[in-house]
C-alpha cells in the first residue's frame, strides 16, 4: 500500500513538472516572437493585409528577389516580422577603381510598371508623353537615333568603362552623340513606348561589363 501510495506520488509530480515545463516553453516562444518595430534600412515590418506582390509594388522590387532574400519558400508571410526589402550586400560599384560608389537618379518622374527580368532587361517608368527625361549619372552620349530595333529613340550614355545607361522610346532626343552630360541634365523627352496598353513609358537599363542588371538596385 505504501509503495503504491509512492507510485502515486512519483506519477503525479511527474504530470506536474511536464506541464509546468510545457508552458514555460509556450511563454518563452510568445514572448520571443516580439511584433517588428523601427526596422534598420533595408528592411520593414509587415503589415496586416501586406502581400509580396503588394510590398514588391511598393518598394520597386521583384518578388522573386524578396523570396530569395529572406530564404522564403513561399509566398507566405506572417503580420509583425521583419523583410527585407533591399539586397542583403552593397551593388554599389566603384568605375575607373576611385574608391568612389556608383549610383543612380531615376531618369524621369513617374511610377514603374515594368520590374526588371531576364526578357525585359530593364524597367518601364510610365510618365505622359513629352515629359522630360534626365541624365542618370555624369557621363557621355555614346549613342543618340533609332537605328536599333524596339528601341524607338534612344540615348546610351557611358559613365566608366564598365558602366552604361540606356534611354529609349523617347520622343525627342535633346543631346547629341559625343555630349558630356551632368546627372540630373535634361537629355530627352518620353515618347510611344510601343507597349500593348497604350501607355507612354521611358524605358531603362543599366549595363555593368556588359550584362543587363537591375537598375534599381543603384538608385538613390
Amino acid at each position: 500500500m505504501h509503495k503504491q501510495r509512492n507510485n502515486i506520488m512519483i506519477k503525479n509530480s511527474f504530470i506536474l513538472l511536464t506541464t509546468t515545463a510545457l508552458l514555460a516553453a509556450c511563454a518563452g516562444d510568445g514572448n520571443s516572437r516580439r511584433p517588428c518595430t523601427n526596422p534598420p534600412a533595408g528592411q520593414y515590418c509587415i503589415q496586416t493585409g501586406d502581400t509580396l506582390t503588394r510590398i514588391s509594388q511598393r518598394f520597386r522590387v521583384n518578388v522573386a528577389d524578396l523570396r530569395r532574400w529572406n530564404n522564403l519558400s513561399s509566398d507566405t508571410i506572417h503580420v509583425g516580422d521583419k523583410l527585407i526589402i533591399r539586397p542583403p550586400y552593397n551593388h554599389k560599384i566603384a568605375p575607373n577603381n576611385a574608391g568612389k560608389t556608383f549610383s543612380l537618379h531615376m531618369p524621369v518622374k513617374g511610377k514603374i510598371i515594368q520590374n526588371y527580368s531576364n526578357t525585359s532587361k530593364g524597367i518601364d517608368i510610365a510618365a505622359e508623353r513629352g515629359t522630360l527625361v534626365h541624365a542618370a549619372a555624369d557621363g557621355v552620349v555614346i549613342y543618340s537615333g533609332s537605328t536599333v530595333p524596339h528601341y524607338g529613340k534612344m540615348l546610351l550614355i557611358r559613365h566608366s568603362n564598365t558602366t552604361i545607361t540606356a534611354y529609349a522610346n523617347n520622343e525627342n532626343l535633346l543631346v547629341p552623340m559625343d555630349a558630356r552630360v551632368k546627372a540630373g541634365q535634361i537629355i530627352a523627352e518620353v515618347g510611344d513606348s510601343g507597349r500593348r496598353d497604350g501607355r507612354t513609358a521611358l524605358h531603362f537599363e543599366l549595363r555593368v561589363n556588359g550584362k543587363h542588371v537591375n537598375p534599381t538596385h543603384y538608385f538613390k
